[in-house]
């Protein structure tokens, strides 16, 4: 590596052949990345990247992948936290399956995608399985009684409340577009 620092870098000559041959096979190939240093990975990210016809992930290791690689092959970059790893194979592997949940047929249900964390800037509701086998008390009586509308007025409560708790920065925006919409 030269500019000094421990670590080693992967050398740009192999990676760039090989992207190239795979974009040389097929003109409709988005090349993403996984580092530490760059945007953070998001659902939107997650639903846009599913209607791409063809992805290839590039994983770093150590110290990372060497500059010209990224500026001249790359298409995005992202990161999955605020954290070093090893390697990029486990976030390419976090992104791929984030991605291929949005894909037809992956989940079996195209509703299991409605109302999910991160839609609307909110954490989804707790789910409950029927209370015969658990105590009763525990589950939130409205649940049980069947009437659509308050089970739904119930959730977003709690989608709201549990937002807050786990992701005050995700509530201020909600807060924020409430207090919009008022005006």
């Amino acid at each position: 590596m030269i500019g000094g620092g421990a670590g080693m870098l992967m050398t740009p000559q192999p990676l760039v052949d090989a992207v190239r041959h795979i974009r040389n096979n097929d003109k409709n190939v988005h090349v993403v990345l996984l580092s530490p240093v760059a945007k953070k990975f998001c659902q939107n990210d997650a639903v846009r990247l599913a209607k791409k016809p063809h992805l290839v992930f590039v994983s770093g290791r150590y110290e990372g992948i060497d500059e010209r690689v990224i500026e001249s092959q790359v298409d995005e970059v992202f990161s999955i936290g605020d954290f070093v790893l090893t390697g990029g194979e486990l976030a390419s592997l976090v992104v791929c399956d984030a991605v291929s949940r949005h894909l037809e047929g992956v989940l079996g249900n195209e509703e299991s995608l409605r109302g999910e964390s991160f839609e609307e800037n909110i954490l989804e509701a707790p789910a409950f399985t029927k209370p015969d086998i658990f105590e009763k008390n525990y589950i939130i009586s409205e649940y049980l009684k069947g009437n659509h509308s308050k089970i739904t007025a119930l959730k977003r409560a709690l989608s709201l409340y549990k937002t807050q708790y786990f992701r005050p920065d995700l509530y201020r925006k909600v807060a924020q577009k409430a207090s919009h919409n008022e005006k």
